[in-house]
């Protein structure tokens, strides 16, 4: 089986002010779950090694924003530490898929962002899925579990509502086979892969933002993109449109 972690970075919402929202999935199979989660306890004992690691989210926003358990952590610490967090995601045998709305582009501002996002990320999960059971003929089929990032009752709700559609009938361009199941909605700070996602997301945003405040800034995250750029999802080595697809691309 794939477990599939979904997170998003920015808002869904036309009101908030952060021109992009993405959202982002790190898919692995079940067999490399207990190693990952190894890993990434033994990353929080090298960085804390005071504190319990359940204690311990690698949440991105608080990782750059300096808040939580970073606030007295210095910028190169916390750079080095997101830097090995890509690392540890480079190393993982995973695929990652994400979707980013370009808020300020959409010329239609009726359009649902929430429901456009997870229409494109479902999409890409189904081919994704497809390809993983073509060449696992001979050991039966291997189905995907959403598990997404809740943000309250409400939202985890609508977003239910959505996936339920997608599950029972599918895009205009791909059909469901092999994600199964209502998603599952976890509390990220009990769930160290989907901190990873988070991680991700985060990244992926801060790439291909429209603006980043400085250059400097934005060469750290090309930096760190090109660390996980080798595992989006791909088709004849193509990775626009697939890995990540940004929507609109253009006016």
């Amino acid at each position: 089986m794939y477990l599939i972690y979904i997170d998003e970075s920015g808002k869904p919402d036309y009101s908030n002010p952060e021109p992009e929202f993405l959202l982002a999935s790190l898919t692995i199979n079940e067999e490399a779950w207990s190693i990952v989660d190894k890993k990434v306890v033994e990353l929080k004992k090298k960085y804390f090694p005071e504190k319990d690691p359940a204690e311990i989210e690698f949440h991105a926003t608080d990782i750059f924003n300096h808040t939580k358990h970073f606030k007295n952590v210095s910028l190169d610490t916390r750079l080095a530490l997101f830097g090995e967090i890509m690392h540890l995601i480079s190393e993982t045998d995973c695929v990652i898929t994400a979707v980013m709305i370009r808020k300020d582009l959409l010329v239609n501002r009726e359009q649902d962002i929430n429901s456009k996002a997870l229409e494109y990320l479902f999409e890409r999960l189904c081919y994704l899925l497809e390809e993983k059971n073509k060449t696992a003929r001979d050991k039966g089929a291997e189905y995907g579990l959403l598990m997404i990032d809740s943000v309250n009752p409400k939202y985890d709700n609508k977003v239910r509502l959505i996936m339920r559609g997608l599950l029972k009938s599918g895009t205009k361009f791909e059909k469901n086979r092999f994600i199964i199941e209502d998603p599952i909605f976890v509390d990220s700070s009990y769930r160290h892969l989907s901190q990873l996602a988070d991680c991700v997301a985060y990244c992926l945003r801060r790439k291909f933002r429209a603006k980043e405040p400085s250059v400097d800034t934005q060469k750290q995250f090309d930096d760190f993109f090109k660390i996980i750029e080798e595992k989006l999802l791909r088709k004849s080595s193509r990775t626009s449109g697939y890995g990540i697809k940004i929507y609109p691309e253009k006016m």
